[in-house]
């Protein structure tokens, strides 16, 4: 991709100089000069796409940076990957499992479900491949789950979203306990708007696996129109009516709208009997208001529940400018892990 981007800059960059070396000619400068002016304009056309490209490349890398602390070696003497496993959905849809190798069928066993994000309209559950790996290295069973998108030409509410995440949980328990295995418990997951998703599931009490605890990074937690213009323009909506659909799948008032999102909002979701939750957001992050994150720390303070924020003070949407707090996130959901998991 990258090379074929080279390529183009540098025809278009040629074309430039020669229009250049045109209008100098026509301008009376001599061919000596010309030659010296041109070089000189070469240099730094060349030098900027050169810029440019290695600066795209190392943003290219920084964004799987964080991913990066989770790379695990993975052979059969790891664990088992199924892929593609059918739960009940319309839209085709499918989960991927991973068995850890050697896991003891005569004790209770946990699972953790990691949810894609990508502004429910892309991502996939390959996304969730490096985190499911290495989670599943330490000894707990993982899933990855693909969900209704709202860029497939078919009716994606959070609703229905919501209800895919909760039917593929029962799949995953009825396909572990296929294989032999008792799973007593689970976490949910997920970045960005999966993380969304995660917090519905466990908040929402509706889990054919009982959820111990959430953790999320990123995530939107409460779907106030005002607060949403940045998605509204990147879906091409043109008003706040086509966002109440887009996010309800119902033709709804803004005061309608207003009750409506209470119930696919985590910040409303929250209640004296919530789980744990450990959450991470960037300060720069300037794809979720910054006002989300406190939304949701506001209702859990509220109920009594007990909570984590991590804080990542040099991040964007990507968290990728603090990989230390990265890992103290990481640490801090195997800290969850021992203590929920019980």
């Amino acid at each position: 991709m990258y090379e074929k981007e080279r390529f183009s800059d540098l025809k278009h960059h040629y074309c430039s100089c020669h229009r250049v070396r045109s209008t100098l000619w026509q301008a009376g400068i001599e061919p000596g000069c010309m030659k010296k002016i041109l070089k000189y304009l070469l240099f730094v056309l060349t030098f900027c796409v050169v810029f440019f490209i290695s600066f795209k490349i190392n943003i290219h890398r920084l964004e799987f940076a964080p991913m990066k602390l989770m790379e695990t070696e993975w052979d059969d003497s790891v664990g088992t990957v199924y892929v593609d496993l059918d739960y009940e959905n319309e839209n085709g849809n499918t989960y991927n499992l991973y068995v850890p190798a050697n896991l003891d069928k005569e004790k209770e066993q946990y699972l953790i479900l990691y949810i894609h994000g990508g502004s429910f309209n892309s991502g996939a559950k390959g996304d969730g491949d490096i985190w499911c790996r290495y989670y599943a290295s330490k000894g707990y069973l993982t899933a990855s789950v693909d969900y209704t998108l709202q860029n497939q030409g078919k009716e994606a509410s959070l609703f229905l979203m919501n209800e895919e995440i909760e039917n593929a949980v029962k799949a995953i328990k009825k396909e572990t306990e296929e294989l032999g295995y008792r799973v007593t418990g689970m976490a949910a997951s997920g970045v960005s708007a999966g993380g969304t998703l995660a917090m519905n599931l466990a908040y929402g009490g509706n889990s054919a696996i009982p959820v111990r605890f959430v953790f999320e990074l990123a995530a939107p937690t409460y779907f106030v129109a005002e607060d949403w213009g940045s998605l509204m323009k990147s879906d091409n909506l043109g008003s706040e009516e086509e966002f109440y659909r887009m996010m309800t799948g119902k033709e709804l008032s803004a005061q309608e709208y207003r009750q409506e999102i209470k119930k696919i909002s985590p910040t409303c979701l929250v209640g004296e009997d919530s789980v744990p939750t450990l959450i991470g957001y960037g300060l720069k992050d300037h794809c979720v208001p910054a006002d989300q994150k406190e939304y949701l720390i506001d209702a859990l303070e509220k109920n009594g529940v007990s909570y984590d924020y991590v804080e990542f003070p040099h991040s964007n949407h990507l968290l990728y400018g603090d990989l230390d707090k990265m890992q103290t996130f990481m640490d801090l959901s195997l800290e969850y892990c021992k203590k929920y998991f019980q």
